[in-house]
C-alpha cells in the first residue's frame, strides 16, 4: 500500500487482508461474501483511514484476465472481489465452494440507496459514463432520497488514462470527499485508472461498476427481479443493447473452452479434495531465512481454516519486504482457499517490489496450478 499512512495502520491493512474467506476461481482470490454482508462491509470500510478497491467480477472479467496480466493483477490487488454472475457462482460451487449467491455491483449500488432506515448514509461520486449519464445519475440519486447521497459527477471524455488522470480531475473528485467512487470507463481502463491512482484518491471505496452509471441514470433498464433471479439477465441486457450478444457469445466460448480442457483436472480435484478434507491439514512450515529471502517448504496436505497459522505466518512474510520462495515438492494436494491465500501474498510481494518464486513443485501442485488458472500464462497455452 503506497497511501499515505501510518505504518501501524499498513500493518492492520495486511493483517486484514490474510484474514478474509477468499477462494481462488481461475487465478483470481473471490471473497465469499453474502449481498448483506457486504453491504455492511462497504459501511465499515467507508470508516477506515485508506481506501478500499471493490470488484465484482463476471464472466467477462474472467476472460478478459486469462489474456491481460495488467487486469489480472488488477483484480488482486482489489481489497474485496465478489461474484457477479451466476454461471461463476455455479462453478464456485462444483468446486466445492461456500458461495451461497452472487453480489452484483448494480444490485449492491441499489440496495445501498433503497436502504432509508440506516443511519450510515453514504456519499457518492460518479466518474464516466456516456454524454451525461453520470449527471443524470446524480441528479436520479438526489431526487429520490435514500441510504446514498451524489456529491459531485463529471465525464472525463474519450481520451486516455493519462489524460484523465490530471491534477485537475483528481483534485476535482477528492474536493468532493466521497465515500463512494463509482467509475465507469469500461473495465480495462477502469481497472487501470484505478490501479494509478487509488494512491491518489481520497474516496473510501472505489470501485468500477460499467452498467450500474447506467441503470442509476435510467437510461438502461435493469431486468427484472424474476428474471435476474432466473439467471436470464444476459438475455435482457441483449434486447436493450444487441451490441452486447457478440461480447457475450465471445466470452461464454473461451470460457467453455477453457473449461473443457480442465475436466480431467476438475474430477481429480473433487476426488482429491473429499480425501483429503478427511484428513489433518499440514500447517507447520519448515522456514529459512536469510538477509535476502525466506524460504518457505510445505507439507503434503494444504487445506486453510479461518484459524490456520499459515494466515499470520504469510502475514509477517510479507511485513519483512524480503523475496519469498515457496518448496511444495512434498506437497499433495492445495485447497482453493490456499491457493486464494497465495494470491494474496503474490499481491503483497508485487506492492513491497518483492519478488514471490515457486523453487521445486509436485506433480500434484502443478496440476493444481494449471486447474486453477495460477500462473502468468494464458489458460489456453498449458492445459495438460
Amino acid at each position: 500500500m503506497n497511501q499515505k499512512i501510518s505504518p501501524t495502520t499498513e500493518e492492520a491493512w495486511i493483517e486484514q487482508d490474510f484474514q478474509r474467506d477468499v477462494w481462488c476461481l481461475f487465478g483470481l482470490p473471490v471473497d465469499n461474501l453474502t449481498l448483506e454482508g457486504t453491504k455492511q462491509l462497504l459501511r465499515e470500510k467507508a470508516k477506515r483511514p485508506y481506501n478500499t478497491v471493490l470488484s465484482t467480477i463476471n464472466v467477462n472479467w474472467v476472460v478478459q484476465s486469462f489474456t491481460d496480466p495488467a487486469f489480472r493483477a488488477a483484480i488482486i490487488n482489489s481489497d474485496i472481489v465478489t461474484l457477479d454472475g451466476k454461471p461463476l457462482l455455479w462453478l464456485a460451487r462444483l468446486l466445492g465452494y461456500p458461495m451461497t449467491e452472487t453480489v452484483a455491483g448494480s444490485t449492491l449500488i441499489q440496495e445501498l440507496h433503497q436502504d432509508k432506515t440506516t443511519d450510515t448514509k453514504l456519499s457518492i461520486f460518479l466518474f464516466g459514463g456516456e454524454g451525461n449519464v453520470a449527471e443524470q445519475a446524480e441528479k436520479e440519486i438526489n431526487k429520490n432520497p435514500g441510504g446514498l447521497y451524489a456529491v459531485g459527477s463529471l465525464n472525463p471524455g474519450f481520451c486516455t488514462v493519462d489524460e484523465m488522470s490530471s491534477d485537475a480531475i483528481i483534485e476535482t473528485i477528492n474536493q468532493a470527499r466521497p465515500d463512494i467512487l463509482l467509475v465507469a470507463l469500461g473495465a480495462k481502463k477502469g481497472t487501470q485508472w484505478i490501479e494509478q491512482n487509488r494512491d491518489r484518491l481520497n474516496a473510501k471505496i472505489i470501485s468500477h461498476l460499467g452498467a450500474t452509471i447506467n441503470f442509476l441514470a435510467g437510461t438502461v433498464q435493469r431486468a427484472p427481479k424474476a428474471v435476474r433471479s432466473m439467471a436470464m439477465e444476459w438475455a435482457w441486457r441483449i434486447l436493450q443493447e444487441p451490441k452486447l450478444f457478440t461480447r457475450y457469445a465471445a466470452d461464454g466460448f473461451i470460457l467453455l473452452r477453457v473449461l473443457a480442457g480442465r475436466f480431467l483436472l476438475w474430477r481429480q480435484f473433487i476426488s482429491s479434495q473429499k480425501r483429503f478434507s478427511q484428513q489433518d491439514a499440514d500447517s507447520t512450515v519448515l522456514q529459512r531465512e536469510n538477509e535476502k529471502e525466506i524460504l518457505l517448504s510445505f507439507g503434503r496436505n494444504l487445506q486453510l481454516t479461518p484459524a490456520s497459522p499459515l494466515r499470520e505466518l504469510f502475514s509477517n512474510c510479507t511485513h519483512s519486504k524480503k523475496n519469498i520462495s515457496l518448496d511444495f515438492h512434498k506437497s499433495e494436494f492445495a485447497s482453493g482457499a490456499f491457493l486464494a491465500l497465495l494470491l494474496i501474498l503474490l499481491k503483497h510481494q508485487r506492492l513491497n517490489g518483492t519478488e514471490l518464486n515457486t523453487i521445486k513443485v509436485s506433480d500434484n501442485i502443478i496440476k493444481l496450478f494449471t486447474l486453477f488458472c495460477v500462473h502468468e500464462k494464458h489458460p489456453d497455452q498449458d492445459i495438460t
